[in-house]
């Protein structure tokens, strides 16, 4: 039988934080619709100029590790490395946005490419997220949090949660803008798409990787 594959928990995090908002990026140009979760920063961020994108993520996690912590009615200072982690993203995100900023995007194959490319690494990202113990954005952290403390079903949780997160962003769009920003017949492809990716991901993970903590006495505080 062929050896797995062994890679460290801790570079799973960081391939991952930074595999995220590349993708993020890589979708924004091609402007055909992002996920319900990161609709909604994008959206403020183009209401509000003085805010970049990936401040905008930071602040908007902020509010939903607060309401994280009023959903299982207790605060823990471990909360705060999802934070840290939020504060990372939104600035990769920020330079990757930089880097793409002189990148014009017009023909309709090469936008179609970069958002099936930027989908596939998304759901990479969100699979690797899975294979480490380090805090992942507050979206995903939100969702493993209150499933465990409230004891509730995983698969009816994050079908709520994504519909709440539906609900705002098209709200925000039609406030804002009077017509859909970020929100279109992508999202939907997205939606329909993502968790078969994910999933495929992750079979292709347990069948060719060995997913190990280097800082085993780390692992076990988180």
């Amino acid at each position: 039988m062929k050896s797995k594959i062994r890679i460290s928990k801790e570079l799973t995090f960081v391939l991952a934080i930074i595999i995220m908002p590349f993708s993020i990026a890589i979708m924004t140009k091609a402007n055909m619709g992002l996920s319900m979760i990161a609709a909604p920063t994008y959206i403020i961020s183009e209401k509000a100029s003085f805010l970049t994108y990936g401040q905008t993520e930071y602040i908007f996690q902020a509010l939903v590790l607060a309401l994280m912590c009023v959903a299982v009615g207790k605060f823990k200072l471990s909360y705060l490395t999802s934070f840290a982690t939020a504060v990372i993203y939104g600035s990769i995100l920020d330079f990757f946005i930089w880097c793409l900023r002189d990148l014009t995007v017009e023909a309709l194959w090469l936008r179609i490419f970069l958002f099936v490319f930027g989908m596939v690494l998304t759901s990479l990202g969100v699979a690797l997220f899975m294979n480490t113990y380090l805090a992942p954005c507050a979206y995903d952290y939100f969702v493993r949090t209150v499933v465990q403390e409230k004891k509730l079903d995983l698969r009816k949780f994050k079908i709520g949660f994504d519909a709440v997160f539906l609900i705002i962003s098209i709200t925000l769009t039609l406030v804002l803008f009077h017509k859909f920003i970020g929100i279109t017949w992508g999202t939907l492809i997205i939606v329909l798409c993502n968790g078969n990716i994910i999933a495929f991901f992750n079979k292709q993970f347990e069948k060719h990787f060995e997913f190990f903590a280097r800082f085993k006495k780390l692992e076990e505080k988180f």
